[in-house]
């Protein structure tokens, strides 16, 4: 673990990681990885299979929410799907009836919710348990849903951002593009958005990512792009 993350994101971070493995087994795991379409964002965790991009932001029980909402814009520019793992503490009390509650107090029935504000993304609450009493009949928050899987579904253009320069060159290249060593990495991007189909680029970017050496990540995956 490295010395900058606390054994609280720790703990969320492997339960995220493990759930992906087990749903995405052919995804590879990135750790911190750096994305400007919305300002400076870092995403924390990223999966990326072949023509599918998952973004996930982890906020532990030491973290705050405040910038959550920026974080999830910024994320849903770049990824096919969007995940929000809280650590229970965020969760909300709202009075509710005996059917729907995870607790009684002074005779009244309480159940805990994802704050507000939290939005175009999947929220994962840790940890996975069920909170709802015996007789309550529903527990949304009990089980992590994962995203369907969406194929044939492109990229958001922006995702280009996530790329280097030399990453953004090698692209050119294996699609036929004309760029040069002194091409500027907004011309690439441009000359890629203007060439590629939405097929083309989701590939290319995953292609990249995978392929990718990181300080922290599954081992680079080096596949040849299918027509």
């Amino acid at each position: 673990m490295p010395a900058y993350r606390s054994s609280a994101e720790a703990e969320v971070r492997d339960a995220v990681v493990a759930r992906i493995r087990e749903r995405r087994p052919n995804a590879r795991i990135i750790h911190e990885i750096n994305v400007s379409t919305y300002g400076p964002n870092r995403i924390d965790v990223l999966a990326v299979d072949r023509a599918e991009i998952i973004s996930v932001e982890i906020k532990s029980a030491k973290d705050k929410l405040d910038r959550l909402p920026a974080q999830i814009e910024s994320m849903n520019r770049v990824a096919h799907h969007v995940v929000a793992a809280l650590h229970e503490k965020f969760l909300v009390e709202q009075e509710t009836n005996q059917w729907a509650a995870h607790y009684e107090r002074d005779g009244k029935f309480y159940l805990r919710r994802v704050p507000d504000g939290i939005k175009d993304a999947e929220v994962w609450v840790y940890p996975e348990i069920r909170r709802a009493m015996p007789i309550a009949e529903h527990d949304g928050l009990a089980r992590w849903r994962f995203p369907d899987q969406r194929v044939e579904t492109s990229l958001p253009s922006a995702a280009l951002d996530m790329l280097w320069r030399d990453e953004l060159y090698e692209l050119c290249g294996m699609f036929r593009i004309s760029a040069t060593r002194r091409s500027n990495m907004s011309e690439m991007m441009a000359a890629l958005r203007w060439n590629c189909t939405g097929k083309d680029l989701t590939r290319g970017v995953c292609w990249m990512l995978r392929a990718r050496r990181c300080v922290e990540a599954d081992p680079e995956i080096v596949e040849r792009i299918a027509a």
